[in-house]
């Protein structure tokens, strides 16, 4: 048998690799209402996408000592650079939730929710 035999793939097994995985889960509703919220900020110019501190609730934030205001400085460059990507995920699937959209949507939402049980309700997202 030579090389090329040997990397051949089965035409039945090459079918079944190239259909869809069915997509059903869908967003939950936790992640449904963050993504709603978000994207209504970003079309009212609330977040700005090329503007990390406007992610930011000055009203807690300013209140931190600054070694902790350095560290929500960071965590939002990190959250809005994923926030911009799910902007342009939704906008250029028509509004449908894709399996990366659901998967940046949760990852943004725990990761906030992770950030503020440390810091406080450091963000308006």
């Amino acid at each position: 048998m030579d090389q090329d035999q040997q990397n051949q793939i089965d035409p039945e097994t090459q079918k079944r690799l190239n259909q869809p995985i069915p997509h059903t889960a869908g967003l939950s509703p936790a992640d449904l209402a963050f993504l709603n919220d978000v994207m209504s900020k970003v079309e009212s110019g609330q977040i700005k996408l090329l503007v990390p501190s406007s992610i930011i609730n000055h009203a807690v934030y300013d209140g931190l000592p600054p070694e902790k205001q350095g560290k929500v400085d960071y965590d939002a460059v990190n959250l809005l650079t994923t926030i911009r990507n799910i902007y342009d995920l939704w906008k250029y699937s028509n509004q449908q939730p894709t399996f990366q959209i659901e998967n940046l949507v949760n990852q943004v939402r725990v990761t906030k929710e992770r950030f503020e049980e440390v810091e406080g309700d450091v963000y308006i997202i």
